[in-house]
C-alpha cells in the first residue's frame, strides 16, 4: 500500500515557531513530527510514501538525504503552484495507484492504519474517511454519518451553533482509483470543498471509520505544547528518543518526571524542571531557573532565576536573568527577553526581536493580539474596562480593517457613553489600516442594520452596552459569516494587521443623518396610515420610544390602551391589546410574513423562526428561505440575498408598523389573529460542559443524518422542536413550537429530559473509559 503525506503547510497559526521551518519539521520531544508519522506508517507495513512539499521544501528533503526512512522509500514531490489538498495528492500519484492512504504531515496520532485500510477495502467505498470524536468541533471539518458508517454530509469549521456532530475529519483518507480519477491535473482542488461533494453528487459512497486512538491536530501553539505533554504522560503510542546525560555536575537540581531532556543540555545549580517540560538538544538552564510545563528548543538559553510557565522558547532564543514568561507566551528563534522583563500570557515575540530589560511585553512584538477570545451568540462581549478595553477595540478595528484594506467599514453604537468611547477606539483601529469609516453615530442595532443596507456597506461593527458591552460584526446588515469571524480571530491571535503610512490613514465620514431615512422607511410600511387605531409605546431605549411614538402619531394612531413594548436594541417586541391579550414576538413575525406572502412575495427569515410560517407559505403557494446566524459555507446564500431586501424580519419597529397596518385592514388585532392558525412557542437553555453541545447533539441526532444546518430539528406529533447549540458550545437552546402554549411547554419539558438523560449517559461512558480521549 502506498501513502501520500501532505507536508506542504506553512503553519501560519504556529508562528513564530514556523517562521523559518515547514510545519512538519516542528520538533516534538526532540524529533520532527514528520518522523513520528513515518514511524506509524512503518509500523503498519507501508513501504512507499510520497511527500507533497511547498513551503521551505529543502529542509524536508535535506533531513532525509538517502530518500528512505526505516525501510520506507520516500518520493519528494514539490508543488510549483498551490494545488489544494486533493490536487497535491493527485500530483504525487500515478494513474494506476489504487487504495492510497492519505495522511496529514502536521498531526500526531496512533491509529491502527492497517485496520482502517482493511475496513476500506471491505466496504468498497470511493473514499473512506478516518473520523475522530473531538471535544471542541469549531476548528475541524465535521462529518455527518448514519448508523452504517455511510457519510451523509460535511460542514467545515462551524460555530457551535451549527455543530450538531462532534465527529471530526482527521484528514486521513483511503482513496480509491475511481476517486483519484476525478481530481483534475494541475488545478487547485480540495478534498472537503471539491472532491467529496462531487462524489456525493455522482451517487458514490463515502464511508467513515471512527478511530479509537490518539489524534492531535497541531494547529496552534497551545496544542503544540500540550501534545508534547501528552507524549510525556504516555497518552499516545510513540517512540521518544533516548534522553542524553546532563552536562556538568550541578547540585540541587530537581527534575520532576515526566520530562524530556535532549543531548548536551546544561543544567546549572538549583534549577527546577517540572513535569511536562521539554528541553531539546544543546539548551542551557541557568542557576535557580524554573521551567514549568514549557518547551525549550535547540540551543536556547534560559538564564539564572528565569521562570517559564507553560511557554515556548524557540531555537537559539535567550531569556535573560530573572525574566518571566507566562502561560501561552512564545519567544521566536533568536529572540531575546531582557533581564527582569516579563512576557504576558499569550504574547508572541517574533524571531530576532527583543524585549527590553525590566519591561513588560503585553502586546506581541510584531503588534498585539490575544488568541483566547472568540465570538459568542451576542458577538464579542465582556466587561467594559476588563475584557473590552479601548486598546482591545482598537485591535479589533485593525483586524476588521485588514479584512479588505481600503474598503468602507460601518460603525455605530448605542447611546451609552462607554459604547461611544469603545466605538471611537474601534474607529481608530480601522482607519490605521487605510480602511474608511462610515460612522452612523449613536442609535440602536436595528437602525444600524438599516443604515448599512441602505448605504450598501459590506462589513460593519455595532457596539452596545453600558458596564457590559458587546461588539457585533455584521455583513450587509446580517450576522457575519463564520469565515469572517475566523479571519478576525486569526488576525487578533497572530497580530498580523495591515499597517499604512502617516498619509495613508483612512477617512471617517459622519452619516448619522441616515436616521431620517429610517424614519421615512417606517412611514412607508403603512401606506394608508393607521387612523382609527390607538396605542402607546414603551421601551427602555428613550430614542426608540420617541421615534416610534412620533411615527405612529404621524400615521394617525392616537393614544390608547394598545401597548407596544420594544427591547432596548429594537430587535424584540410584544403587543398588548385588551381584547386579544398579549401578542408575543413570534406571532407578530408570523403575521408580518403572512402579510408579505399575501402580496405574492417569498420571505427570508432566521433559521429559528417559527415553522408554522412554512405551513402558511405552502397554503399561499409561496416559499420561506431561512438564513443562518453564522454560516460556515454559502448554503444560505439565496436566503441572505432576499433578507437584505426584507429588513422587517429582524426589526421590531418595522414589525410594529406592519402588524398594526394589517390589524387596521382586518378590523382589529383580534380579527387579524383569527385569520391564521394559532400556535405558541416555549424555550429554555440547557447548560452543558464547555464544548459539550456538539457531542450531545450528535448523540440525539444519530438517526437523522443529512444536511447540517443550525441545530437539530425534531418533529413530534404534538409539534416541532429545534435544538440550537450556543455559539460558545456550552449549552443548547430548546425551542418548542405547538398549537398551544401548554403543549409547547410539554414538548420543552420532554426534550429537556431526553437531553439530560443523554448527558448522564455521556458522563457514565466517560467514567468507564480508562483510555485517553484522543484530542489534547
Amino acid at each position: 500500500m502506498k501513502a501520500v503525506i501532505m507536508a506542504g503547510g506553512e503553519g501560519s497559526r504556529l508562528r513564530p515557531l514556523t517562521c523559518d521551518m515547514p510545519k512538519p519539521m516542528a520538533r516534538l520531544c526532540g524529533r520532527p513530527m514528520l518522523e513520528y508519522i513515518l514511524d506509524l506508517l512503518a509500523l503498519h507495513g507501508i513501504r512507499e510514501a510520497a511527500l507533497t512539499l511547498r513551503y521551505l521544501p529543502g529542509q524536508i528533503v535535506e533531513h532525509f538525504p538517502e530518500g528512505t526512512y526505516k525501510g520506507i522509500k520516500l518520493d519528494f514531490v514539490e508543488e510549483t503552484s498551490p494545488l489544494g489538498t486533493a490536487g497535491g495528492v493527485k500530483n504525487a500519484c500515478q494513474p494506476e495507484d489504487d487504495n492510497i492512504l492519505i495522511i496529514s504531515g502536521d498531526a500526531l496520532c496512533d491509529f491502527d492504519l492497517a485496520a482502517f485500510a482493511a475496513y476500506h477495502k471491505k466496504g468498497g467505498a470511493a473514499v473512506t474517511i478516518l473520523g475522530k470524536q473531538v471535544e471542541d468541533p469549531r476548528e475541524y471539518g465535521l462529518i455527518d454519518v448514519d448508523d452504517t458508517g455511510k457519510v451523509a454530509g460535511f460542514i467545515e469549521k462551524p460555530a457551535f451553533s451549527q455543530a450538531v456532530s462532534d465527529l471530526a475529519n482527521t484528514g486521513i483518507y483511503m482513496l480509491s482509483k475511481r476517486a483519484l480519477a476525478l481530481i483534475p491535473h494541475g488545478e487547485s482542488f480540495d478534498f472537503a470543498r471539491d472532491l467529496f461533494p462531487l462524489l456525493l453528487s455522482r451517487g458514490e459512497t463515502l464511508h467513515c471509520w471512527e478511530g479509537q486512538g490518539y489524534w492531535c491536530d497541531i494547529g496552534d501553539l497551545d496544542t503544540y505544547i500540550s501534545c508534547q505533554r501528552d507524549m510525556l504522560h504516555g497518552r499516545v503510542k510513540c517512540s521518544l528518543p533516548e534522553m542524553g546525560p546532563v552536562t556538568g555536575r550541578p547540585t540541587g537540581v530537581k527534575i520532576q518526571q515526566p520530562v524530556y531532556i535532549g543531548k548536551n543540555v546544561v543544567l546549572e545549580d538549583d534549577a527546577l524542571i517540572e513535569a511536562g517540560s521539554v528541553l531539546d538538544d544543546g539548551c542551557t538552564v541557568g542557576r535557580g531557573a524554573r521551567i514549568t510545563g514549557s518547551v525549550v528548543l535547540q540551543g536556547a538559553h534560559i538564564a539564572r532565576g528565569a521562570t517559564l510557565t507553560g511557554s515556548l522558547v524557540c531555537a537559539g532564543a535567550s531569556v535573560k536573568a530573572g525574566a518571566m514568561l507566562f502561560e501561552g507566551s512564545t519567544v521566536g528563534a533568536g529572540a531575546v527577553v531582557g533581564e527582569q522583563a516579563s512576557v504576558a500570557a499569550g504574547i508572541k515575540i517574533w524571531p530576532g526581536k527583543k524585549v527590553a530589560d525590566f519591561s513588560r511585553a503585553t502586546l506581541h512584538v510584531k503588534v498585539g493580539g490575544d488568541s483566547r477570545f472568540f465570538f459568542g451568540d451576542d458577538g464579542i462581549s465582556g466587561q467594559v474596562g476588563v475584557e473590552l478595553t479601548p486598546e482591545f477595540c482598537a485591535r479589533v478595528g485593525a483586524a476588521v480593517g485588514s479584512l479588505n484594506p481600503g474598503a468602507r467599514i460601518a460603525v455605530g453604537s448605542s447611546t451609552h457613553r462607554s459604547s461611544e468611547v469603545l466605538k471611537d477606539a474601534l474607529t481608530a483601529g480601522i482607519r490605521s489600516t487605510g480602511a474608511h469609516v462610515v460612522d452612523f453615530g449613536s442609535n440602536f442595532a436595528s437602525q444600524f442594520e438599516f443604515s448599512m443596507n441602505f448605504c450598501a456597506i459590506e462589513v460593519g461593527v455595532f457596539i452596545r452596552g453600558d458596564s457590559r458591552a458587546c461588539l457585533q460584526v455584521l455583513t450587509e446588515g446580517l450576522p457575519a459569516t463564520r469565515q469572517i469571524e475566523r479571519n478576525i480571530e486569526g488576525m487578533l491571535a497572530r497580530g498580523e494587521f495591515v499597517r499604512c503610512s502617516y498619509d495613508g490613514m483612512g477617512d471617517r465620514v459622519d452619516m448619522s443623518g441616515v436616521g431620517a431615512l429610517y424614519r421615512s422607511h417606517l412611514m412607508r410600511l403603512a401606506p394608508g396610515g393607521l387612523s382609527g387605531l390607538e396605542g402607546r409605546v414603551r421601551s427602555q431605549n428613550v430614542a426608540i420610544q420617541s421615534l416610534l411614538r412620533e411615527t405612529l402619531e404621524k400615521l394617525g394612531c392616537g393614544e390608547g390602551e394598545l401597548t407596544v413594548e420594544i427591547s432596548e436594541q429594537g430587535d424584540r417586541l410584544r403587543i398588548f391589546e385588551p381584547s386579544a391579550g398579549t401578542v408575543r414576538g413570534h406571532t407578530i413575525l408570523a403575521m408580518c410574513a403572512a402579510g408579505e406572502m399575501e402580496r405574492g412575495l417569498d420571505v427570508a427569515l432566521p433559521y429559528d423562526a417559527p415553522r408554522t410560517i412554512d405551513s402558511m407559505a405552502a397554503e399561499m403557494g409561496r416559499k420561506v428561505l431561512r438564513y443562518l446566524d453564522t454560516p460556515a459555507d454559502n448554503s444560505d446564500e439565496k436566503a441572505r440575498k432576499l433578507a437584505k431586501t426584507q429588513l422587517w424580519n429582524r426589526d421590531a419597529l418595522m414589525q410594529t408598523v406592519m402588524f398594526l397596518h394589517l390589524a387596521q385592514r382586518w378590523g382589529g388585532v383580534s380579527k387579524l389573529l383569527e385569520r391564521y392558525k394559532g400556535f405558541d412557542v416555549a424555550s429554555r437553555t440547557l447548560e452543558t460542559k464547555p464544548g459539550g453541545s456538539a457531542a450531545l447533539l450528535r448523540q440525539v441526532s444519530r438517526h437523522q443524518p443529512g444536511v447540517i444546518t443550525e441545530g437539530v430539528l425534531v418533529e413530534d406529533k404534538r409539534g416541532v422542536v429545534l435544538l440550537k447549540p450556543l455559539k460558545r458550545g456550552d449549552g443548547v437552546r430548546i425551542l418548542a413550537e405547538a398549537a398551544s402554549s401548554e403543549t409547547a411547554r410539554e414538548l420543552c419539558d420532554s426534550m429537556e429530559e431526553l437531553l439530560r438523560r443523554a448527558m448522564k449517559q455521556q458522563a457514565a461512558n466517560g467514567a468507564e473509559s480508562s483510555g485517553p480521549k484522543g484530542i489534547s
